[in-house]
Parts: structure tokens; sequence; C-alpha cells
């Protein structure tokens, strides 16, 4: 067997002992963390750069148990080194950002892990109650299940439970953030939206939309109508070659989206058939899931 390591649309291959990986670890293609600067509200911007360097610490050190360089984060976030050098400087004072010596790598501190100790109790309702329909959902499929919560005109991944299958999916991993639109589940979400709220996010998020060349506007336009005569998103491969993905829509007592439950394998597993049974799995864990968090 092999890895199958995709990267920016780029793929190669490398040996492995019994499974199939389907990933992608370059933080500067699939990690948008940082809406277009024109969007922050007057006098934010300081304070939204500042959390924006935040998440971006916590999503590249995750995959870089070292922590991850300074230059890196410049690279990254495209903004002047001696910015980014202060801001760090602020957030390891802070201690939501540490420093380790004597490489100089930053990787979350102590009060972002005490922050999110906090956070965690109660406040993620959704997150709860998709823990046992995610497990159910991944050893049914043999697949990778995902969580992806609505943020404005983002779509934040908050959960993924990997199947016991010869398939490990990881084009998606928890704190990604993407436009809505972007993979399955956030497809689902931006599908479930009034034409005039999908036309809103679509202007939101058309420049982050430059690091998605697969997604211009009438892509994704074409990908709405899809879904909502399928009742389904699927997700064929745009976002990463090979990564073939199957999503829901669940709703607040309101009846407004506000997050995404989705499949993810490859091409091969996820024919007409094989889609129609996952998307009624995934519509009733949904209902599910929206019965204990939302109703």
């Amino acid at each position: 067997m092999v890895i199958l390591v995709l990267v920016a649309g780029d793929a190669e291959r490398y040996p492995s002992d019994d499974r199939i990986d389907l990933a992608r670890r370059s933080a500067s293609w699939n990690v948008v963390h940082a809406a277009d600067p024109r969007d922050d509200p007057p006098g934010t911007q300081s304070v939204l750069r500042a959390l924006t360097l935040l998440d971006l610490v916590a999503v590249m050190a995750r995959d870089r148990p070292a922590g991850v360089s300074l230059s890196e984060l410049v690279r990254t976030s495209g903004r002047p080194k001696p910015s980014v050098h202060r801001a760090l400087a602020a957030l390891v004072h802070a201690g939501y950002v540490e420093q380790e010596q004597p490489t100089g790598r930053y990787r979350l501190g102590l009060q972002a892990a005490v922050l999110g100790e906090l956070a965690d109790r109660g406040a993620d309702r959704l997150g709860d109650a998709a823990t046992d329909p995610l497990i159910r959902l991944a050893e049914s499929s043999g697949d990778t299940a995902f969580l992806t919560v609505r943020q404005g005109s983002y779509a934040l991944c908050t959960r993924t439970q990997e199947g016991p299958g010869p398939i490990r999916n990881s084009a998606l991993a928890v704190g990604d953030r993407h436009p809505l639109g972007i993979g399955a589940g956030s497809l689902a979400v931006l599908s479930a939206l009034d034409d005039d709220e999908v036309a809103t996010v679509l202007r939101a998020h058309a420049g982050a939309r430059i690091r998605y060349p697969r997604y211009d506007d009438a892509t994704l336009l074409r990908l709405v109508a899809r879904t909502r005569a399928d009742g389904h998103a699927l997700n064929d491969g745009l976002f990463v070659p090979g990564s073939w993905g199957v999503g829901v829509v669940l709703r607040d007592r309101a009846g407004r989206p506000v997050a995404g439950l989705s499949i993810a394998s490859i091409e091969q597993r996820m024919g007409p058939r094989r889609r129609a049974e996952l998307a009624a799995e995934l519509h009733r864990c949904a209902r599910e899931i929206e019965d204990r968090a939302c109703r």
C-alpha cells in the first residue's frame, strides 16, 4: 500500500505499511484564517490580526509538534515580519503563545489551553451532540466524518472522526477554516441559504477564494443548484484532487443553517449508489444532532 499525499494539487507517493492516507499539510494553501482586511470593522484591525496570528500558530503547530517558525508564520500570513514579530511578542507576554528555546519556534501557550478548557464547558453544544453520531458514521462507512460550523461567510472544522476503512482522509482537520462552499459540509451550509445570502457570501470572500482557483462564482452557483436539487452536497474532487465527500446541513431552532455534517473518502469509494446511502445516513444523523443540540 502507499500513502497518497496531496498538497496544493500535487501528488507524491511514499511507502507505507497498510492504509492509504489522503492528506494535505500546506497551511499556506489550505488554511484561510485571515479574511480580507478590508472587511475588518474600523478600529479593530490590530486585535483581529493578533487573533488571526493566534489561529495560525494553533493550526500550523498542530501539524508540527516542535512548533512553527517565525519565517513560516510570516510566509503564511502574508504580513510584514516586524508586524508578525510584534504580535507574537504580545501573545507570548499574555501567555497565549509560548516560544520554545533554543529553537525559537512557537506553539500555543498555557493561557490558550485554559481558555479552551473554559470554552469546552457547555459552549460546544453541536460538537457534544455530534460525538456519538460522528463515531457511528465513521464506523459504518469506514471513512472519515466531519463536523464544520458556520462562522459568517466561512466554515470552521470543529470535529473529525476517522473510520476503520482503508482510507485516511485528512483533507480537512480540526481548526481548518475555509470560505463557505469549499468542501461538502461547507457547501451544504451555503446551499441552504437563500439566494440573496448566497450572493452576499460570495462577495464577502471573493478575495479569499484566490487561494481556491477551482471555485469561481459560476462554479459555486452551479454547485449550490446541484446540492439543492439532490438534497445533499457533493464535493467531487474540487477541494483536494482525489478527495470526494458528501455533506448535509444542520439547522438551529429557527431553521437557520449553522453547520455541515459530511463524510469524505476517494472517488473510487463514492459511486452514485454509495453516495445515496451515505447521504441518507448523514440526514438521519443530522436530525439526531439537531434534536440534541438545536431544538
